[in-house]
């Protein structure tokens, strides 16, 4: 037991900020050390302002849990990057209760209920589209059209959970369960909306996610990108790393929370974004 923690917990109370600020500082830096001392503090101290004040002490803890977990995930180069655990630890900066291994499981489950009808098709195209219309239409995933702007579509548990996404989110949705069948697709970062592509040396497809898993061809992605005011590039067609659909996964919930008002979460997914590209 570190003996100077029952006295920091109390200076949690004191009159001048510099002094609670340096507790705050000197707990957090106990980190695990000190969790149970200020979980009993937050549960049942007899001054209320100390009960505030460790409950934040504590929330400093777990952000920097993640955010060490979060380094560790983002210093890898950008292939090897797990977009899967990184979506979820993005997700537990709002979520603490978020259950990395339950989603896992959820998705295991997702795959291997559709995987024998995949099997059964030789050609790659047909089965993505057994895949769209299995998560689509059989499990009624589906785009967030009357509340696109909630932070909820933009993480991975909330879209497991309420099967309501924007494209990104049902882009990473459509992803990991076609890598877990090994279909050879990857995330495209048209501007305005996100897809999955397919491609060989004959076919060339774009499944938009946010539209029931339809398909579609270039020419209709390039249409799409002129009447929504972007100037067609070649690269917009191009794949990208799962660092770039984090960062753009980022993005978006930033701008929500920049716009709700919501500072803190706001800060703390700007320093994930800064992480990103140290």
């Amino acid at each position: 037991m570190e003996p100077k923690i029952p006295a920091l917990i109390k200076l949690l109370s004191d009159d001048h900020p510099d002094v609670v600020e340096v507790a705050r500082t000197k707990l957090a830096d106990l980190g695990a050390a000190a969790v149970p001392f200020l979980e009993e503090a937050a549960r049942s101290h007899a001054d209320p302002k100390v009960r505030v004040e460790a409950q934040g002490v504590l929330e400093r803890i777990r952000l920097e849990a993640v955010r060490q977990d979060w380094a560790k995930v983002t210093s890898l180069p950008d292939q090897e990057i797990d977009l899967e655990r990184g979506a979820l630890l993005m997700a537990r900066v709002c979520y603490p209760e978020v259950d990395a291994e339950g989603c896992g499981e959820q998705l295991d489950q997702l795959a291997e209920k559709i995987r024998p009808k995949v099997k059964e098709i030789e050609k790659p195209k047909d089965q993505l589209k057994t895949l769209s219309h299995f998560l689509f239409e059989d499990q009624r995933f589906r785009g967030n059209w009357q509340d696109y702007f909630d932070p909820q579509n933009s993480y991975l548990n909330k879209v497991l959970e309420r099967k309501l996404g924007i494209p990104i989110s049902l882009s990473v949705l459509y992803l990991l369960i076609a890598k877990r069948l090994k279909l050879p697709v990857f995330g495209v970062g048209i501007p305005g909306h996100f897809m999955v592509k397919y491609e060989d040396e004959r076919t060339e497809v774009y499944v938009d996610t946010f539209n029931g898993g339809r398909f579609l061809s270039r020419s209709e992605c390039i249409q799409f990108m002129v009447e929504a005011g972007y100037p067609y590039q070649s690269e917009f067609m191009e794949g990208v790393s799962p660092r770039e659909i984090l960062a753009r996964m980022l993005r978006n919930l930033i701008l929500i929370y920049v716009d709700r008002h919501e500072t803190t979460l706001e800060k703390t997914l700007t320093r994930f974004m800064d992480m990103l590209y140290k």
